[in-house]
């Protein structure tokens, strides 16, 4: 009779569980594994990365994909896919959430590179303009737009119209802060 009792609680404690015990095991099997992903478009063609396991990257080489890493007084989040690139610089001793603008006032800032065309905060109009909506566990997530000019690379002169190339629809999720 006890074990009769014992069995039925069993079931009756397990079926009030937010997940099946199957599920659970598959859980704690995939804990720590981070995907990262960002993406906009660069005047109106869609640009796209992910990345699992994005908190077990190498900071410190330049074979990275999503991140975004402290370096001296600034923070530098960086995505790079097959298209091109994109980097931001938060200019900050502590990462938070909120707003990050830079504009062309402040001087040149490399900020993207697509299909073989460098974009910089480089004239006046131009801005870069990051939302850090969340910072939890060590990830940022959040939202950007930005209206940057071609320029050589290495930010020595303009290639076309001032604020041609418009980053639109950006947002990026999961990104992992080294330090």
């Amino acid at each position: 009779m006890k074990s009769y009792l014992i069995i039925i609680t069993a079931i009756f404690f397990s079926s009030c569980l937010k997940q099946s015990i199957p599920d659970a095991i598959l859980a704690s099997k995939n804990a720590g594994i981070i995907t990262a992903t960002m993406s906009y478009k660069v005047n109106g063609d869609p640009v796209s990365i992910s990345l699992k396991n994005a908190d077990q990257q190498d900071p410190s080489s330049y074979y990275y994909t999503l991140l975004c890493i402290k370096s001296g007084n600034y923070y530098s989040l960086a995505g790079r896919s097959n298209t091109g690139e994109l980097d931001f610089n938060f200019y900050t001793d502590s990462l938070t959430t909120g707003n990050y603008k830079y504009t062309g006032a402040y001087g040149e800032m490399f900020a993207v590179t697509y299909n073989n065309t460098y974009g910089y905060v480089y004239a006046a109009t131009d801005s870069m303009s990051f939302n850090i909506t969340s910072y939890n566990n060590g990830l940022i997530s959040g939202n950007f737009l930005g209206m940057v000019s071609p320029v050589t690379a290495g930010g020595t002169s303009l290639l076309g119209t001032p604020g041609s190339i418009l980053i639109t629809d950006g947002s990026f999720q999961n990104i992992p802060v080294f330090y």
